[in-house]
């Protein structure tokens, strides 16, 4: 049972990963394509200082965005914890259990003696 809810929980864990890098990877994609566009739109509107600006603040988003997106998108193996191997029940030197044996031994003994033999 431990080791369903360590799996369950690894595996929530991965997925909430892969959705902030992924929510991260939208916004700077889009911050990205927001600056660029007003890149070109300087960029034909005039040619100046504040285009290299844009277009290179652009890019750092653009790339930043894609490197969310790689991030977000690879997966990592779950964590497993591993099962215990079935064991024989352990060996116990319980006076108690000895007698409640010895008795059972005794009183099967008894039983098959009574019987009468033919």
């Amino acid at each position: 049972m431990a080791g369903l809810l360590f799996d369950l929980r690894s595996r929530a864990r991965l997925a909430a990963r892969t959705a902030a890098f992924t929510a991260a990877g939208v916004i700077f994609a889009l911050t990205g394509v927001a600056f660029l566009t007003v890149a070109l739109w300087v960029l034909l509107a005039s040619y100046e200082n504040t285009l290299v600006a844009s277009t290179v603040i652009g890019l750092i988003y653009l790339l930043l965005g894609i490197c969310f997106f790689l991030l977000g998108s690879r997966s990592q193996p779950a964590v497993v914890a591993p099962r215990p191997t079935p064991q024989a029940p352990p060996k116990t030197d319980d006076p108690f259990l000895r007698v409640a044996e010895a008795f059972a031994v005794g009183l099967q003994a008894g039983r098959s003696a009574r019987r009468p033999r033919r």
